[in-house]
């Protein structure tokens, strides 16, 4: 099924993968909630490196993660916060 919410560009497209590929875990982790932030955290750092932008905190994944919550697009949203902060918006 096509994900109507996924980035085309990077790179959001990268950390959005690596979030979804991780909440797939969801149901069979208690800890599903720092394995998703870790996960978006490790991604986050890897793009910044290779796109040569600002290395986002882990506060700024939890704050990023806070303001897309109840969102429909939570996801989507969480990403284009961090790749706002990464290009130093």
């Amino acid at each position: 099924m096509r994900d109507i919410f996924r980035p085309k560009n990077e790179p959001a497209k990268s950390i959005y993968d690596a979030f979804q590929k991780e909440a797939q875990h969801r149901d069979t982790c208690s800890d599903w909630i720092k394995n998703e932030r870790r996960a978006v955290y490790e991604a986050a750092v890897d793009c910044a490196q290779k796109y040569r932008l600002k290395v986002p905190t882990m506060e700024d994944i939890v704050k990023g993660e806070n303001l897309a919550l109840g969102h429909t697009d939570y996801g989507a949203k969480w990403t284009y916060y961090l790749v706002n902060i990464m290009k130093g918006r």
